[in-house]
C-alpha cells in the first residue's frame, strides 16, 4: 500500500479560502476501508494534537487493488488562526487511513501522510483601523500623539511638556504570547510561559520642558492582532487557542531631587498595521465572509458525466439490494468508487457502503449489493473516478419488495 499527498496551493492557503489537495492511494491488493481523509491540525502546548477540520475521502468500503486519485477541497475557516512562525503556532495537513488489523482486530491499523501548510490572513480582509489622537497629563508631564495607528517602518512623533523633571523617557513595547486554555490544566495552561514586554524601541531626553522625541517602529514589526479559536467538536470541548500582539508607548519622567524621588510611569496604546490605513474601508469585519463557501460534492459536475453511468436494475430481498449499473460512455473508466446508501421518508439516508473498482471498461456492468434493516424509497448511488468526476443518481426502489 502506497500513499502520497500533495497540496495544489503551493504550501500556502488565506483564510477564508480553499485549500486543495490531492491525493493518490496505491492498494496492492483488495482492501477493506474504514476510514480515510484529510486534516488540518496543530499542535498547542497542552494538547499533541489538535484537528482544526476535516474531510472525508473514502467512507467504510472495500476497494480492488489499484490506483485510486481524489482532489480535494478544504475551506479555512475565518476563526482559523494564522501561522505564526516565531511562537510555533504551526499547520500540518494529515492524510488518514484507518483499516482492520488482521492480527489485533480491536487495534485498527492507521496509516499517515502529513505535509506543512502556512495559514495566512488575507489582506483584504484586515480590518481598517480609525485613527485617534492621545493626550495624557499625569502629575506634570504632558504627552500628545497626533494618532494612535502606525505602520511597521514609521516614526512615531511624540510631543511633551513638564515641570520638574530631570529626564523623560519612551520606550515601544510589545506584548505577544500565545492563548491556551485547557481544562486539563485550569483556565490557563500552565505550558504557556508569561512573557515580559519587549523593548522595541528606546529614546531619551534631558530637555524635559517642551519638544518632541521621534521613535521609529521597526521594519519587522509585527502587526497588532488579537485571534482566538475554539472548537465545534466535543472531544475538545473547554480548549481555546490562539494569539495576540499588542503595542504600547512606556512614558517614564524621572523628578529633579529637589523634587522627589517618585518616577512617573504610565503607557499609551497604539496599534500597528500591516498595510495602509484606509478610512474608506473602516469597519470591515476581520473574520467576515467573503463568498467562499463550503466545498460542495457537486463543484465541477458536467452534465456529460451523468450520460456515462445508467442503473439498469435493482433487484431486492428484504434488508438486501442487488443493484446493476452500466459504464455507457465510450471510454475505459479508472479509479472509480461508488458509494451506496438508501433514502429513508424521503428526508434521511441510511449508513453507505463504499466499493472501489480499479478499472470500470467500457460496456461493463457491475454488481453491488446493499444490505439495510431500514425500510427505505430510493437507492443513491455516488460515482466518483480519477479525473475527478462525479455524480449522484437517485433511482427508486418498489415497495412490493417487502411483501
Amino acid at each position: 500500500m502506497k500513499l502520497e499527498l500533495s497540496d495544489l496551493n503551493n504550501g500556502s492557503v488565506n483564510v477564508g479560502d480553499k485549500l486543495s489537495i490531492k491525493t493518490k492511494f496505491d492498494f496492492d491488493e483488495d482492501t477493506s476501508l474504514i476510514w480515510s481523509g484529510i486534516r488540518l491540525i496543530t499542535t498547542p502546548p497542552c494538547v499533541k494534537e489538535l484537528q482544526i477540520n476535516k474531510e472525508e475521502i473514502f467512507s467504510t468500503g472495500f476497494f480492488e487493488a489499484g490506483e485510486y486519485i481524489r482532489e480535494k477541497a478544504m475551506l479555512i475557516k475565518n476563526n482559523v488562526v494564522p501561522t505564526i512562525k516565531n511562537r510555533n503556532l504551526e499547520y500540518l495537513i494529515q492524510l488518514i487511513l484507518r483499516k482492520e488489523n488482521p492480527v489485533n482486530p480491536e487495534d485498527d491499523l492507521i496509516v499517515k501522510k502529513t505535509h506543512e501548510i502556512n495559514i495566512n490572513l488575507k489582506e483584504s480582509r484586515v480590518q481598517a483601523i480609525k485613527q485617534n489622537p492621545i493626550s495624557l497629563s499625569i502629575s506634570g508631564l504632558n504627552v500628545d500623539i497626533t494618532k494612535d495607528v502606525f505602520k511597521p517602518g514609521e516614526t512615531i512623533k511624540i510631543n511633551y511638556s513638564s515641570q520638574n523633571l530631570k529626564q523623560i523617557e519612551i520606550r515601544l513595547l510589545q506584548k505577544a504570547n500565545l492563548v491556551c486554555y485547557c481544562e486539563a490544566y485550569g483556565k490557563t495552561c500552565r505550558k504557556v510561559e508569561e512573557l515580559p514586554p519587549a523593548i522595541a524601541g528606546d529614546i531619551k531626553t534631558k530637555n524635559t520642558d517642551e519638544g518632541f522625541l521621534l521613535l521609529k517602529v521597526p521594519e519587522v514589526a509585527e502587526p497588532s492582532h488579537n485571534y482566538l479559536w475554539e472548537p465545534t467538536e466535543k472531544e475538545y470541548w473547554g480548549l481555546k487557542y490562539g494569539d495576540y500582539s499588542q503595542w504600547s508607548l512606556m512614558i517614564i519622567g524621572k523628578k529633579k531631587p529637589e523634587f522627589g524621588r517618585d518616577i512617573i510611569r504610565f503607557e499609551m496604546p497604539i496599534t500597528i498595521v500591516s498595510r495602509p490605513i484606509d478610512e474608506e474601508n473602516e469597519g470591515i469585519d476581520l473574520f467576515a465572509g467573503v463568498g467562499a463557501g463550503a466545498p460542495s460534492l457537486f463543484d465541477g459536475v458536467s452534465s456529460k458525466f451523468q450520460k456515462i453511468f445508467k442503473v439498469t436494475s435493482i433487484e431486492s430481498d428484504f434488508e438486501k439490494y442487488t443493484l446493476k449499473i452500466e459504464n455507457i460512455s465510450k471510454e475505459d473508466l479508472e479509479g472509480v468508487t461508488v458509494k451506496l446508501s438508501g433514502l429513508q421518508e424521503g428526508l434521511f439516508e441510511t449508513t453507505s457502503i463504499l466499493t472501489g473498482f480499479n478499472k470500470w471498461k467500457k460496456g461493463e456492468e457491475k454488481e453491488i449489493v446493499y444490505e439495510t434493516k431500514q425500510n427505505i424509497s430510493a437507492l443513491i448511488s455516488i460515482i466518483e473516478d480519477n479525473s475527478q468526476k462525479n455524480i449522484r443518481i437517485q433511482t427508486p426502489v418498489s415497495a412490493d419488495s417487502f411483501f
